[in-house]
C-alpha cells in the first residue's frame, strides 16, 4: 500500500559464518505423519495476537509453496562468504534436492486436488493454488479469517501435518497475514522546468521570502537570517532530475556498460516504458531502450483487499524503480518482474522466478514488512525469500532490498517495539538504509546526511525554531536488529547494537522525500471498490524513501560488476571490507542542516536533517541509519572486484 502522503579492490573477507539457510521445523509423532511446527500457527515473541474469525468458506482460494530439505547448507554458507559462484547447473547439483523428490510432492499434490503453478528444484520448492477446502483436507488445519493488528486475511490454528513419504521440511503461505507495503513517500505534484537545470552557478543560500520547493540547494529560503536555525538551510528540495543522480554519484565513467538491473513488485502499468521515456525528453537524458516485463495476473488476495496491495497506483512505486535506476545506468535493460500480490508468498513466488531465469546482474526489490519475527512471518515463510535469495548469492545475482522509512519501527509493529523488516534482515541480500542530500546547482554537495528527519515548527520567517511538531509521524532509514538471523561474519566486530543477531542496513543513497527524486507516474481515479473509473493522468510527482535508495544502490552495484568484468553475488561482503577506505562515503554529519516545508497537516516546519527523532544515530563507521556508508563515486566502482 502507498505510505501517508507529505500533501500537497579491497580486501576481501573471506571467514565464514553466515545465517544457515531457513528450514522449517518438522517433527513425526505417529501414524506416518510429520507436523511442521514452522509452518502454522502465527505469533512470535513480539507478544502479536491474532484474531482469529469465522472458518474461511471452502472455495477460498489460496497460493501455497510446499519446501524440501536442501542440502549441503553449511557449504553454501562458507562458498557465499568466500564469495564463491556456481553456474546454476552446478548450485543444482550441490543443493538441490532429487528429482525425484520433487516429482513425488508434485503427484501429491495434484492427487489431493491443487494446481502446481510452478516448480523450481534448485530451490526445492512446488509452487500451488488450491482451495481452503481442500487446504483442510490435505494438512489436517482449519483455515480461518483473521486479523493481525490492521491487516486482514487467512490464518490457520493449528499446525499443518503431512506424510512422513512427502520428506517436506515446510509450507509457505499458509497464513496470509504477511504481506509487503512499498517503502516511499510522496511530496506534492509539481514539474521542474527544463530551463532551470542549464548553467552551473556558485551557491545560493539566503533568504528570498518564497515558500516554493528549491530546484536545488538554496535556490529558494523562506526563513530570514535572524529565524535561521543552522547556517545551512534551504527550501525543501522540487527533486533532482536524472542527470543529477548521475552526477551526484559520480559513475558516469562506467555508464558505457549495459548490465541488466532486475526490478520486483507487484502490479503492472502498462506505459510505463513510453512514460519513462517521456520524461527522459523532457529533461534531455538518454532514453530507455530496453524494459521488459513479466506479470502475474493479479489474484484473489489483490482483488478481495485492493487497498492491501494498490494494483492500479503501484505505478508510483515502479516509476521510481525504474526511473532511478535509469538514471544511475542509463544503458541498461531493465527487467520488472510483478507478482501477484503484494503477499509475501506471491513475491517470494516471484523472486524464485526471477533468479532461475537468471536473466539480470542485480535485483532491487523495494518492499518489505515491518517486523521480521514469527509475528509476521513464520520460519517457512522466511524460507521462501532465503531459498531464492542464497541461490542468487551463489549463482552470481546481488540482491538489495529496502531497510524501511519508518526508523526502528515501534510506531509501526503490533508491539510498538523496535523491529526490522524482512527481506532487508535476511542474510543473503544488502539492506539499503538512506541519506539527505543538499545538492547545489554547481554539481556539490551542500551536506549528506543519515535520513532521520525531526521536524520543528518555524512559528515565523524571522523566529528561530524550538519546538518539536507534536505528533508528527516519523520518517527515516530503518534499521536495528534482526530478531532471526545470525550475525554473519563480516558484521563480527563491526556493528553496535548486537554480536549475535544481524543488524541494518548494509549501505545507503538517497532517501528523504525532502530533498527526494522527481519521477513521472500515472494515476488513476478509483471507485469505493478500487477499479479505475478514468483514464489515468500522469503527474511530475517529488518522491523519496529506501525504495529510493536501494534502486541506486543495486544500479550502482551492477555497473561496478560490469566495469570490472566480475562474477558477484551477494555484495554485503565487499561493502564490509570497503568500510575505512576512499570507495566509501562515511555519512557522520550532526544535526547542522534543514529544510523548510509548509506542510498543510502540521503548517510551516523546519525539517531537521539528521535531527535523530528515536534511537537511531549515525557516526562514524557503521552505523544503523547508513550502514558503511555511500558509494563513492568511481573509487567505490574501482575497488568493487
Amino acid at each position: 500500500m502507498n505510505r501517508v502522503h507529505l500533501a500537497a579492490a579491497t580486501a576481501f573477507v573471506t571467514a565464514v559464518a553466515l545465517t544457515p539457510g531457513v528450514t522449517a521445523g518438522a517433527s513425526a509423532p505417529s501414524a506416518g505423519r510429520t507436523v511442521l511446527v514452522d509452518s502454522g500457527v502465527i505469533g512470535g515473541a513480539s507478544g502479536a495476537r491474532v484474531h482469529f474469525g469465522s472458518p474461511a468458506p471452502d472455495a477460498t482460494p489460496m497460493s501455497l509453496t510446499l519446501q524440501l530439505p536442501l542440502r549441503n547448507q553449511a557449504l553454501a554458507d562458507r562458498l557465499i562468504a568466500r564469495g564463491t559462484v556456481l553456474s546454476q547447473a552446478r548450485y543444482a547439483a550441490l543443493v538441490a534436492p532429487s528429482a525425484a523428490s520433487i516429482a513425488r510432492v508434485r503427484s501429491w499434490a495434484t492427487g489431493r486436488g491443487f494446481t502446481v503453478t510452478s516448480v523450481s528444484r534448485n530451490s526445492g520448492q512446488v509452487m500451488v493454488e488450491a482451495s481452503v477446502g481442500r487446504v483442510d483436507s490435505a494438512f489436517g488445519v482449519r483455515v480461518h479469517s483473521a486479523s493481525l493488528g490492521t491487516r486482514r486475511g487467512l490464518a490457520v490454528t493449528s499446525n499443518p501435518t503431512v506424510p512422513n513419504s512427502l520428506g517436506l521440511s515446510g509450507i509457505a503461505g499458509l497464513n496470509a497475514l504477511g504481506r509487503a507495503h512499498t517503502t516511499h513517500i510522496k511530496l506534492p505534484t509539481h514539474a521542474r522546468s527544463a530551463a532551470s537545470t542549464s548553467g552551473r552557478v556558485a551557491p545560493k543560500a539566503v533568504s528570498d521570502g518564497s515558500k516554493a520547493c528549491a530546484t536545488y540547494w538554496g535556490s529558494h529560503l523562506y526563513p530570514s537570517a535572524s529565524g535561521q536555525k543552522f547556517a545551512l538551510e534551504s527550501n525543501y528540495l522540487c527533486g533532482y532530475l536524472p542527470a543529477d543522480l548521475s552526477t551526484m554519484y559520480g559513475v558516469q565513467a562506467a555508464q558505457s556498460k549495459a548490465p541488466a538491473i532486475g526490478l520486483l513488485l507487484w502490479g503492472n502499468e502498462p506505459a510505463m516504458l513510453a512514460q519513462t521515456n517521456r520524461y527522459m525528453s523532457a529533461y534531455g537524458y538518454p532514453q530507455l531502450k530496453t524494459y521488459v516485463t513479466n506479470v502475474a495476473a493479479s489474484n484473489a488476495q489483490v482483488q478481495a483487499r485492493h487497498d492491501d496491495c494498490d494494483p492500479y497506483n503501484a505505478g508510483g512505486e515502479t516509476a521510481l524503480d525504474v526511473q532511478s535506476s535509469h538514471a544511475i545506468s542509463p544503458n541498461s535493460p531493465i527487467y520488472y518482474y510483478g507478482a501477484k500480490s503484494c503477499y509475501d508468498n506471491d513475491l517470494s513466488t516471484e523472486l524464485q522466478l526471477m533468479v532461475d531465469q537468471h536473466k539480470v546482474s542485480t535485483i532491487s526489490m523495494s518492499f518489505g514488512g515491518y517486523q521480521d519475527d514469527a509475528g509476521s512471518l513464520m520460519p517457512a515463510d522466511r524460507a521462501a525469500y532465503d531459498r531464492a535469495l542464497q541461490q542468487a548469492s551463489l549463482t552470481g545475482i546481488s540482491t538489495f532490498a529496502a531497510s524501511g522509512d519508518d526508523g526502528d519501527n515501534s510506531t509501526q509493529t503490533t508491539d510498538a517495539a523496535p523491529h526490522v523488516g524482512y527481506p532487508a534482515s535476511s542474510a543473503y541480500v544488502t539492506a539499503v538504509g538512506g541519506t539527505s542530500i543538499g545538492y547545489y546547482q554547481n554539481g556539490t554537495r551542500a551536506v549528506t546526511a543519515g535520513w532521520e528527519d525531526q521536524f520543528l515548527t518555524q512559528p515565523s520567517p524571522t523566529a528561530v525554531p524550538t519546538s518539536v511538531v507534536p505528533n508528527h509521524e516519523i520518517y527515516g532509514s530503518g534499521g536495528g536488529v534482526s530478531s532471526v538471523s545470525t550475525i554473519p561474519t563480516w558484521q563480527k566486530g563491526v556493528v553496535s547494537g548486537s554480536t549475535t543477531h544481524r543488524v541494518v542496513p548494509d549501505v545507503a543513497a538517497l532517501a528523504d522525500p525532502y530533498t527526494g527524486y522527481q519521477i513521472r507516474d500515472t494515476y488513476y481515479t478509483e471507485n469505493a471498490n478500487g477499479v479505475p473509473t478514468g483514464v489515468g493522468v500522469e503527474e511530475y510527482d517529488t518522491y523519496g524513501g529506501t525504495s529510493l535508495a536501494t534502486p541506486i544502490v543495486a544500479a550502482i552495484v551492477a555497473l561496478a560488476k560490469a566495469y570490472n568484468n566480475v562474477a558477484v553475488g551477494l555484495a554485503t561482503p565487499r561493502l564490509y571490507a570497503m568500510l575505512g577506505t576512499s570507495a566509501l562515503l562515511d555519512v557522520n554529519a550532526p544535526s547542522s542542516a534543514g529544510v523548510y516545508y509548509e506542510s498543510p497537516s502540521y503548517g510551516e516546519e523546519l525539517v531537521v536533517l539528521d535531527g535523530k527523532p528515536q534511537n537511531l544515530v549515525t557516526k562514524a563507521g557503521w552505523d544503523p541509519v547508513t550502514g558503511v556508508g555511500e558509494p563513492n563515486g568511481m573509487s567505490f566502482i574501482a575497488a568493487f572486484r
